[in-house]
């Protein structure tokens, strides 16, 4: 089972299968942003969904500094 956050833009899954995992990002969601955009699925192959994770690795390279915001901002609530 998958729980859904709603944002301005787009859905944040966050697993309840697992205690083991807290964000999700399937290929689903990459297709589920590239409509939005207007790209056709078709577009969306491996290749771009590699390029995709790289750069979603990248940009999430200063998670531990967003984990631990989260955690003050859980607390502090």
């Amino acid at each position: 089972m998958i729980g859904e956050v709603r944002l301005r833009k787009g859905v944040i899954k966050v697993s309840q299968e697992s205690q083991d995992s807290i964000f999700t990002l399937s290929r689903d969601d990459v297709i589920a942003c590239a409509r939005e955009m207007g790209i056709p699925d078709e577009q969306i192959t491996d290749d771009v969904l590699e390029q995709v994770k790289k750069g979603v690795e990248w940009g999430l390279q200063c998670w531990v500094d967003v984990v631990k915001e989260a955690i003050n901002l859980a607390l502090k609530g």
